[in-house]
């Protein structure tokens, strides 16, 4: 890690009014002006959502993480930026612990046929008890 920087994620909401397009040209302007002030280590869309309370009047939007590193000045300028900007519903920023970092690899999803599962047979299976259970 690189001297007086830190470790970040934020999270960002923006509206469904803006539709998947401009969602994703607000998420890659703020992705271009963290880039200017630090580096940026991960993007993660999650999609759209509904909330669980209306928020500005609106149900639903699109959700955005992004891990990235910088000066702790920066995220101020960042979190100014997030509240003058339309589109914008709500925003984190959270500062990542190192030690937690490095213990929270990546962790890929592990397919059915690397664990010996036979996912036919089991469907089969629960096919076949269903029709049994209901011949009776």
């Amino acid at each position: 890690m690189a001297e007086g920087k830190n470790l970040y994620e934020t999270v960002i909401v923006t509206s469904a009014k803006l539709g998947e397009e401009g969602s994703a040209e607000l998420v890659n302007r703020f992705k271009a002006l963290i880039a200017e002030h630090g580096t940026v280590e991960s993007v993660d869309d999650w999609g759209k959502r509904r909330f669980a309370y209306p928020i500005q009047k609106q149900t639903e939007g699109y959700y955005t993480l992004i891990n990235f590193q910088s000066n702790p000045e920066f995220t101020a300028e960042l979190d100014r930026r997030y509240q003058i900007t339309d589109g914008i519903l709500r925003t984190i920023i959270i500062k990542r612990d190192p030690r937690h970092v490095a213990a929270q690899k990546p962790q890929k999803a592990v397919a059915a046929e690397e664990n010996n599962i036979d996912v036919e047979a089991i469907a089969v299976e629960a096919v076949e008890g269903a029709a049994d259970g209901s011949a009776e």
